[in-house]
């Protein structure tokens, strides 16, 4: 495992070697990833993965995090039809955008080679934007998200990119 899937792989809190049952799409050469997260009904099992939705009685639980590094930034998003977010990039921040409810697209793109991709993020997604790509979400269908870093929000470090 190269070293960049080793910080990713201890961010959302599982170790190499263990068993992944969750859907996993990468874009940009693998810069830009996205899971879907398993949805498990009622009390997972010793193989469950680390990060899963549990449904149980009492309502969903996602776990989406689960890692020795902090988060220093953490942000509700609510999503609106019409209403698109971002179109800019961070020199130092990465992100991470889970989708409690609803749907988006996030349009990404690689500022130093103008690379593109776009990825539709539903219920139960997460995705992973590093530093260096520029970023836009559009809204498919109304809901919410949770933004979250390991670094603090620097608006110094928020840098304007035309995407449309």
């Amino acid at each position: 495992m190269e070293e960049r899937e080793q910080k990713l792989a201890a961010f959302v809190g599982w170790a190499p070697g263990e068993k992944i049952t969750m859907l996993k799409s990468e874009y940009l050469d693998g810069r830009v990833v996205k899971w879907s997260l398993p949805s498990i009904h009622g009390r997972p099992g010793p193989d469950a993965p680390t990060l899963k939705r549990l449904l149980l009685p009492q309502g969903e639980l996602a776990q989406i995090y689960d890692s020795d590094e902090g988060i220093r930034y953490l942000a509700a998003v609510e999503t609106r039809l019409g209403g698109d977010r971002g179109r800019h990039y961070h020199k130092v921040k990465e992100e991470w955008i889970y989708v409690l409810q609803g749907k988006v697209t996030v349009i990404v793109q690689d500022i130093q080679t103008d690379a593109r991709a776009s990825a539709t993020l539903e219920t139960g997604d997460l995705l992973f934007i590093p530093a260096g790509i520029a970023h836009l979400m559009r809204t498919i269908e109304p809901g919410q998200a949770i933004e979250f870093s390991k670094t603090r929000f620097n608006a110094a470090d928020t840098f304007p990119f035309a995407m449309g």
